[in-house]
């Protein structure tokens, strides 16, 4: 008998492939689970999916406790993604930090200012993107801890001191990722990777642009590395770029907004559905309730749509600014 696995089912699985710590594969296997069609053609994947659960569950058990140095690095995911602030001492990470955020991160003209990693919430538009400054990365040290943020982080942002050999700088930084299993993306497609490695979308930021020497490095950085990677100047302690910088970070994701409405309402444009781009209509019912999706009819649609207020179905393709009326 065909196990006829429903399109929520799938992209729960699609999320549970993708995720990348053991809380959030128990996450999606839930949802997995949950919506997962129950008839004689899907007892033996039923059963597949509780003994990974039970597996998945007991090696969360056996893990350590984390060290004071690694509970350090343990950061709570917060906001449409988390962002981690990469960098040498003293290039500006924690001026950026303290530009665009809300949170307090040391700032001094000395290296190794930050100890520790300070997260910020940078709002952008209707939205909030946690930023996580991190102590600067040093050649002959990682200290435990910090490589799992990286990791697990949704996007890099590398600053770099244009006044200092800011290719040097980009060579050490992609020495330590490759040490830390990363690959840093920054145009074209995410590639497959090997088991073991991470690819995250990488910006790269030139600090100190107002600084005299500063337009040779940044010069000399695109000539070997802008078909490669975006690269954008500021001077995070001038305010230039500033806002550009929020909106790059924002495309680093990856993610696009949606809206939703009743039936003869307005839509509700300050709390938007956040979605991976590429995601459809079944999506946008799953990640409002597990109910709404397996309820969905049809929906109707202002944006992608070939009119306003066009009748989609679930496997339509939402985009950015879509207006969405959901019809159970």
């Amino acid at each position: 008998m065909p196990a006829n696995l429903t399109p929520q089912y799938l992209e729960a699985e699609a999320k549970f492939k993708q995720a990348k710590s053991v809380p959030e594969k128990i996450k999606a296997l839930e949802v997995m689970m949950a919506v997962i069609p129950k008839h004689k053609g899907t007892e033996r994947l039923r059963g597949q999916l509780k003994s990974r659960m039970a597996k998945l569950k007991e090696e969360l058990q056996r893990r350590p406790a984390l060290g004071k140095t690694e509970f350090l690095y343990n950061v709570k995911r917060e906001g449409a993604g988390q962002v981690v602030l990469l960098g040498l001492p003293n290039v500006g990470k924690s001026s950026l930090l303290s530009q665009i955020t809300h949170a307090h991160s040391e700032v001094g003209d000395y290296p190794f200012t930050t100890q520790r990693p300070i997260p910020g919430m940078m709002e952008f538009e209707n939205i909030g993107i946690q930023l996580v400054d991190t102590p600067p990365l040093q050649l002959d040290h990682v200290e435990p801890g910090f490589p799992n943020l990286v990791r697990n982080a949704d996007a890099l942002v590398l600053i770099l001191d244009l006044t200092e050999d800011p290719v040097f700088q980009t060579e050490i930084f992609l020495e330590e990722l490759k040490q830390m299993k990363v690959n840093p993306v920054g145009r074209g497609p995410i590639p497959s990777e090997e088991e073991g490695w991470v690819a995250l979308r990488t910006l790269f930021l030139g600090n100190k642009y107002d600084v005299k020497g500063a337009m040779e490095g940044y010069r000399t950085l695109g000539l070997k590395y802008k078909e490669i990677f975006p690269i954008l100047p500021i001077s995070a302690r001038g305010g230039m770029n500033l806002d550009e910088v929020k909106k790059e970070i924002y495309h680093l994701l990856d993610i696009i907004r949606v809206y939703t409405k009743a039936p003869g309402g307005d839509p509700d444009l300050k709390e938007p559905v956040i979605l991976k781009k590429g995601s459809n209509l079944e999506a946008v019912a799953l990640s409002i309730h597990k109910d709404f999706a397996a309820k969905l009819k049809y929906a109707r649609i202002w944006g992608s749509g070939k009119y306003g207020g066009q009748m989609v179905r679930r496997d339509h393709r939402v985009d950015e600014g879509d207006v969405i009326e959901l019809h159970l």
